[in-house]
């Protein structure tokens, strides 16, 4: 008879770091995309291996609610991107600084490009990083059996 130890208790304030990871993330693949000239649509998947481990680290693993969190994470850093990056092609058409543009312009103008930005290959990789989120999540952390033997959750 093998009795497994019971998953990590989850720690709330996981996903308040994770929200965090997930901003830093899209402020860092706006500043890549910026510099690389073109829309860098992969970088979701570093995000979500970021957002991951946190979220695993912290009790996360093994739970729908953690693979919720994962996937809403993923696609705040997502859309957090492509809108400092509607900003940044605006402020450059404009010729005014990011800060500027960011407070001077309408949110529903920035949405628009940010979705126009969104299409294609982008939205794939993006969809494909948030499937991915959730799925390594989802999967439950090796336990320890008494008798010393690692098995996989279930």
């Amino acid at each position: 008879m093998s009795a497994e130890k019971p998953l990590q208790r989850p720690r709330p304030f996981g996903l308040v770091i994770a929200a965090m990871c997930a901003l830093a993330g899209g402020a860092v693949w706006c500043l890549l995309s910026l510099y690389a000239r073109r829309d860098l649509a992969a970088f979701a998947f570093v995000v979500a291996l970021v957002v991951v481990w946190q979220l695993r680290g912290n009790g996360w693993a093994g739970r729908w609610s953690g693979s919720i969190a994962a996937t809403a994470c993923v696609a705040l850093a997502s859309a957090y991107s492509f809108y400092l990056q509607a900003v940044a092609q605006v402020a450059s058409m404009l010729g005014l600084p990011m800060r500027a543009a960011f407070t001077q312009m309408d949110p529903g103008m920035a949405l628009a490009i940010a979705r126009a930005n969104f299409a294609g290959w982008s939205e794939l990789l993006v969809l494909l990083a948030l499937a991915g989120a959730a799925i390594a999540t989802r999967i439950r952390p090796r336990t320890e059996t008494p008798t010393g033997r690692i098995t996989a959750g279930s």
